[in-house]
C-alpha cells in the first residue's frame, strides 16, 4: 500500500514541478504524503488550466494557499490509507 502511495506522490511532484517550473517539497506523515510547490506570479491561464486538470485527474485532495508574504502555494495530499 505504501509503495503505491509513494509512487503516486512522486508522479504528482513531478507533474507539479513540470507545470509550475518550481521545485516541489514533500512532507510525510503516517497517513498522508503532502506535496507543495510555489506558484510563479506569471503563471498563464493555459498552464493553470493544465495544472488543475492534472490535480483533478490525480484524484487527490488539493488546494491553494496565499502566504503572509504574498507568495502562492499549491498543495496536494496523497492519502496512504486509501492508496490502492
Amino acid at each position: 500500500m505504501d509503495a503505491s502511495a509513494r509512487a503516486a506522490a512522486t508522479a504528482l511532484a513531478s507533474t507539479l514541478g513540470a507545470e509550475l517550473g518550481t521545485a516541489p517539497r514533500t512532507h510525510e506523515t503516517p497517513d498522508l504524503i503532502r506535496i507543495e510547490a510555489d506558484v510563479p506570479g506569471d503563471l498563464g491561464e493555459t498552464a493553470l488550466t493544465k495544472l488543475l486538470a492534472s490535480l483533478v485527474n490525480a484524484n487527490v485532495r488539493f488546494g491553494h494557499d496565499l502566504t503572509g508574504d504574498g507568495t502562492s502555494v499549491v498543495w496536494a495530499e496523497v492519502d496512504r490509507r486509501n492508496a490502492p
